[in-house]
């Protein structure tokens, strides 16, 4: 078999953005996708567990995006091609981290979200022990994979928006809550392919696009404020919704892997000292913290999803009402965990306009 030649772009080039090699192997390819933005999820938590710069966590995910337009999902899962995407993304951007280190929060990280319980994932990894040295193996081997696939060229193939984000939101004169909370949708487009698609000044005037409508701050419209920066409308909007559809996506906690032998069997359940010990804590806890006057299921907060979700759906259909109410009590967002918060409602209503307009834009 002839390894087809690779070519170094930043943005992939249509021929090959039109058909993976995941789909070519009949991966589907909204379950592709999926298991890009496992993949990507894993790097950004595991990123943060390290401490590491966000810089890193970008360049890991690139990375990890630009790999599986080279290699099928059939051939590499996406939980090990993430931690050797962070580690290799660590010494790109000069913050190298020991091998032990990424292997160590991956492998508790793996634990947590696989059989999801907490004295499983207290457990660390031995390092003298068949588990690590396998690991390590892997990471060594995928890491080499994705240096050859890229063609070495890491430097030339890796240009994240954040570095126009700033400057477009000081040309603008917008805020810093404007340029802060652009920086967020940033991060988030990373677990999407739009890195490889379009060019990073696309991006940065998406997100100033998203966070100026949450913000409910106006931007100059004739002439357009992107056309500044040589962004085309098409291309504002379709990035748009691209970013604004991810908060309609639940947390992933735990995908199997795609590959025709799982690689983590030797790993595959829990020892019955854990489980043993969980049900011992689950006891003690329960006398504990029980007692007569403490009743047995406590009220629901308003921060709670379930009382959230009834809240969004009470809201009126009303777009620009609902871009007041929230943009007057707007909550943090959760950047790391995506997950629902009020931030979804303005997806929704910002999601069906869009629409709207892009086929408008496609039939003229």
């Amino acid at each position: 078999m002839v390894a087809r030649p690779v070519p170094v772009h930043v943005v992939l080039p249509t021929s090959s953005l039109s058909r993976s090699p995941s789909n070519e192997d009949g991966v589907n390819p909204d379950i592709e996708v999926l298991h890009r933005f496992f993949g990507c999820e894993l790097i950004q938590e595991a990123g943060v567990l390290l401490r590491l710069p966000q810089v890193v966590m970008a360049t890991a995910q690139t990375l990890l995006q630009r790999f599986y337009y080279r290699k099928s999902l059939r051939q590499f899962d996406a939980f090990r091609v993430a931690f050797s995407c962070l580690f290799l993304a660590a010494k790109v951007e000069e913050n190298p981290t020991r091998i032990k280190d990424v292997i160590g929060v991956f492998y508790a990280m793996f634990r947590r979200r696989k059989w999801q319980r907490s004295t499983v994932a207290q457990q660390l990894i031995d390092l003298d022990g068949t588990t690590f040295n396998q690991w390590r193996m892997w990471l060594i081997m995928v890491e080499r994979q994705i240096l050859i696939d890229l063609g070495f060229s890491i430097y030339s193939v890796t240009e994240h928006p954040h570095k126009y984000v700033l400057y477009y939101a000081k040309v603008l004169d917008g805020s810093s809550a404007l340029a802060q909370q652009a920086w967020g949708y940033i991060n988030d487009s990373l677990r999407t392919d739009l890195c490889v698609r379009y060019k990073a000044e696309v991006i940065a005037c998406a997100a100033i696009f998203l966070a100026s409508r949450f913000q409910g701050i106006a931007l100059p419209y004739n002439p357009p404020w992107y056309s500044l920066f040589d962004v085309e409308q098409a291309q504002l909007y379709a990035v748009s919704l691209v970013i604004a559809k991810l908060y309609k996506q639940e947390k992933l906690q735990w995908l199997e892997p795609l590959t025709e032998a799982n690689p983590f069997a030797i790993d595959d359940h829990p020892l019955k000292e854990e489980d043993e010990a969980q049900e011992q804590n689950s006891v003690i806890e329960n006398k504990l913290t029980i007692s007569p006057q403490q009743p047995l299921f406590a009220e629901a907060s308003s921060t709670d999803p379930r009382m959230m979700s009834q809240t969004i759906k009470s809201f009126p259909n009303n777009p620009s009402k609902s871009l007041r109410i929230l943009s007057r009590d707007a909550p943090s967002l959760d950047r790391m965990t995506l997950k629902p918060t009020k931030d979804a409602l303005v997806v929704d209503q910002l999601t069906d306009i869009k629409e709207a307009e892009a086929e408008i834009i496609v039939k003229d």
